[in-house]
């Protein structure tokens, strides 16, 4: 039987890309969809541990309800074992990008806490400019955008070979400019300013040369980090330039990322392409993002991205931090250490047309009765619903419907397959149908009410099937998509 085939690939799938890897993954706020257990990886136990929690066995405990809640409607049922079940059987298909090649990377859908894919994320790497990005975040924790910086004696420690923003001693912008420069431009030069006038600002009563402030900023920055879920970094530096003590991870990147792209300042600024920027003191520049999924003009724009950060070192590789917004939801990338700044781009890219889809159960409108029912041949004239009105005539109370549905053999639930259709009774019971065109694979799930926590099934009878498509108009049935 089907049955029992899908039960045998279930036991039989090998789980070997690197999206389901075996090496436990801390990503704070990121989550391995379907991991139930919450032992860093996909695999059947998960699967087996919610069958057995579904089915109240003695003391089964879920680590990550949320993972487990597949269908994404905050409850835990028989169609989201459907659904895990679906996808262990297809995840030898799970693709493992390999080219272009890169030290590290991830991709996650931030408004669900999925990480989608990863790879070697929780590996030591340099930060390059994406540090940035905690420099901006501890900055303005601290100050407001409005805050008036002058640009000082501090330009002094900006290494030779920097990525500049052109700012000048006695330049006087607001910190949001500042913030610009730094973020767009990503200019080693406004990352100091902001560092020793932060510092400054924390520590008012306290003499500090510039390099004091620095360093008291990097302190800072380092606490800040932990404070935001960032579990193995270290900052020694607001830019991010090559040191051996200053390191971080992919998977603590992407805490970064989701926690720096809330904050309203830095979500503009990293999602804008070009800005001509006025100065208090009277000069303007005009700054345009590093990033080139953002130009409209490079062969890697991408409509979707609205963010955030690029970085280059020669330890950190070629480096790309991005955001994107796709079918309603907005994903994160991390991308690190490719060799060259076209195949950050082209991974990136990779990861998102792989990934960057929404993976929700939607409702459609009720089928046509001709797209339901059984096929006919090209020669018959007559209406489908003619013809099967001989087998089932329509019934004049809708109640029957049900009542033949009820009374069919229900067993508890074993989760083969995926409904097909949908029909509400008017007590509230809901019936969940896999209609299929061989009667010995059409099952119906029943759901006492909206808010049971059990389910059973039973197989379909062809007479009841013949009764459901001779009076589909009036039944109201819904098609599921998944």
């Amino acid at each position: 039987m089907i049955k029992r085939k899908i039960i045998s690939a279930l036991l039989a799938v090998s789980v070997g890309s690197a999206m389901l890897s075996a090496m436990p993954v801390n990503a704070e706020g990121f989550s391995i969809k379907g991991d139930a257990n919450a032992d860093g990886v996909f695999d059947v136990a998960d699967a087996v541990l919610l069958q057995k929690w579904l089915l109240a066995v003695p003391d089964m405990h879920l680590e990550n309800w949320q993972a487990a809640d597949l269908c994404k409607d905050n409850r835990l049922d028989v169609f989201d074992l459907c659904l895990m079940k679906r996808e262990l059987i297809y995840a030898s298909e799970a693709v493992n990008i390999t080219s272009p090649a890169c030290k590290a990377a991830a991709f996650a859908c931030a408004d669900d806490g999925e990480l989608l894919y990863y790879d070697n994320i929780n590996e030591h790497i340099a930060p390059a400019s994406l540090t940035k990005l905690l420099t901006a975040s501890v900055a303005l924790h601290y100050l407001s955008p409005d805050t008036v910086v002058t640009v000082g004696s501090e330009q002094n420690l900006v290494r030779s070979g920097s990525s500049l923003c052109l700012i000048r001693p006695g330049h006087k912008l607001k910190l949001y400019d500042l913030l610009t420069g730094m973020l767009m431009a990503s200019g080693n030069d406004a990352a100091y300013t902001v560092a020793v006038t932060t510092a400054r600002a924390v520590k008012p009563d306290t003499a500090m040369t510039d390099a004091q402030a620095v360093s008291y900023f990097t302190e800072l920055m380092n606490s800040y980090a932990s404070s935001i879920g960032m579990r193995d970094s270290h900052f020694t530096t607001p830019e991010g330039w090559d040191d051996a003590s200053q390191y971080t991870t992919v998977s603590d990147l992407l805490v970064l990322a989701n926690h720096a792209f809330s904050i309203p300042e830095i979500k503009t600024i990293t999602g804008t392409y070009q800005k001509k920027v006025y100065f208090v003191s009277g000069e303007n520049i005009t700054w345009t993002n590093t990033n080139a999924l953002l130009d409209p003009n490079s062969a890697y724009y991408c409509a979707d991205a609205i963010g955030i950060k690029t970085g280059t070192t020669a330890s950190a590789g070629n480096c790309l931090i991005a955001a994107f917004e796709r079918n309603g939801k907005t994903y994160l990338s991390v991308v690190v250490g490719c060799g060259t700044g076209n195949d950050r781009y082209e991974l990136t890219l990779k990861m998102l047309s792989q990934f960057g889809v929404a993976n929700e159960v939607k409702l459609s409108a009720a089928p046509n009765v001709t797209e339901s029912v059984p096929s006919t041949s090209a020669e018959e004239t007559t209406p489908v619903t003619t013809e099967t009105t001989t087998v089932a005539p329509i019934v004049a109370d809708k109640s029957e419907i049900f009542n033949r549905l009820d009374s069919l053999e229900y067993i508890p639930i074993s989760c083969d397959g995926l409904p097909t259709h949908k029909l509400t009774a008017p007590d509230g019971t809901v019936y969940y149908l896999h209609l299929d065109e061989n009667a010995s694979y059409s099952y119906v799930w029943r759901r006492p009410s909206l808010i049971a926590d059990a389910d059973n099934e039973a197989p379909l009878t062809q007479e009841v099937i013949d009764a459901i498509y001779a009076n589909w108009d009036q039944l109201n049935i819904v098609k599921t998509e998944w």
